[in-house]
């Protein structure tokens, strides 16, 4: 039987196809393993590639969910790679009974995947009820050796006899809202120093002041960094977190989530003293007006900056909150390279 075009296309682009199916979309949507599920239906060659997306992120955030990621049969003998491994530790088994995932289901978790475990590559653990929910040791399991990604979102504990991790991490998140001892960061990061190029920052008014304790840890971090995420909800950054910036100055991406849009273009900007900037992200404020006159001049004020200069890409996403649309709309300005205006996208 002559195989349909389909069927000859080869493996990488099918592979990108169903990557591009549900970029962006959270593992816990359900359109996501949806959508996945019926490009396994496309044709037979199309099956390892959505079947390995669709294993690719895994949410744990239930009892329910943890069972049926461990039991759930795997038609293939591949090893199993996962992108992202969220680890949410407030189970609710009942409605008044809240306790949270134990470290042995969390080593189950981490050893699936046949005689060869599982490769771990994106980590990202969630607490809101309970305190150092989780054993740093864990962090020790063969399947976290290609560990690339930590996102941590709930409070750690140091043990005192604690030895250095062997990670090797190349992006960190930390959120402002969990408070992290300052003897985490070196037994966590000694062995990332060289490797560790992009830093996450959410920050709260009230938070903790992570970052100082990062960069205590490891003064030559800012000379490594090449990609600073910094979101928070239009509060103004401390001085401190402007001076990091300020001090990357190897950095190529910077993005400005939130950031008061007075304090972006008057202090954070003007103080880069970098030429490697090439990426530029930030999001304005609901005030902004988007008419094409205003956006072309407020891309000229952004170019005339001179650590700017070199910077080809350049996006502005408006965002507005309305009590009408459970999401705030967007509307974003995009500028490629410097002979080109920035114009308005419909």
């Amino acid at each position: 039987m002559a195989r349909a075009p389909i069927d000859k296309l080869p493996p990488e682009l099918v592979a990108r196809i169903v990557d591009l199916a549900v970029e962006g979309w959270p593992s816990t949507v359900r359109l996501r393993a949806a959508t996945l599920r019926n490009l396994a239906l496309v044709a037979r060659a199309w099956v390892e590639p959505a079947q390995r997306a669709l294993e690719a992120r895994v949410h744990i955030d239930s009892y329910g969910r943890a069972r049926a990621f461990l039991v759930r049969r795997r038609a293939s003998a591949r090893p199993l790679v996962l992108d992202e491994l969220v680890l949410f530790f407030d189970f609710a088994p009942q409605d008044d009974d809240f306790y949270p995932l134990s470290d042995l289901q969390v080593v189950e978790l981490c050893c699936m995947g046949g005689d060869e475990g599982a490769q771990i590559r994106s980590l990202h653990l969630r607490s809101t009820l309970f305190m150092a929910a989780f054993d740093l040791n864990l962090l020790r399991l063969p399947a976290l050796r290609a560990l690339r990604h930590l996102r941590l979102n709930l409070p750690l504990e140091v043990p005192a006899d604690f030895a250095p991790l062997a990670l090797r991490l190349e992006r960190l998140s930390l959120s402002a809202m969990v408070d992290q001892p300052a003897s985490l960061f070196r037994p966590l990061l000694e062995s990332s120093q060289d490797t560790l190029t992009a830093l996450d920052l959410f920050v709260i008014k009230s938070g903790s002041p992570l970052h100082e304790r990062l960069v205590a840890a490891f003064p030559s971090l800012p000379s490594r960094l090449r990609q600073i995420s910094i979101s928070t909800h239009w509060v103004a950054l401390p001085d401190s977190l402007v001076d990091l910036v300020a001090s990357c100055n190897n950095l190529c991406t910077l993005s400005l989530d939130g950031v008061p849009l007075e304090q972006v273009l008057d202090v954070v900007l003007p103080r880069l003293s970098i030429t490697s900037l090439v990426a530029l992200d930030l999001t304005l404020p609901s005030s902004f007006t988007s008419s094409s006159h205003a956006a072309t001049s407020f891309v000229d004020r952004i170019l005339r900056i001179d650590a700017l200069r070199g910077v080809r890409f350049l996006t502005a996403t408006r965002r507005i909150e309305s009590a009408s649309d459970e999401l705030p709309s967007r509307r974003e300005w995009r500028h490629e390279g410097r002979p080109q205006p920035c114009r308005p996208l419909p």
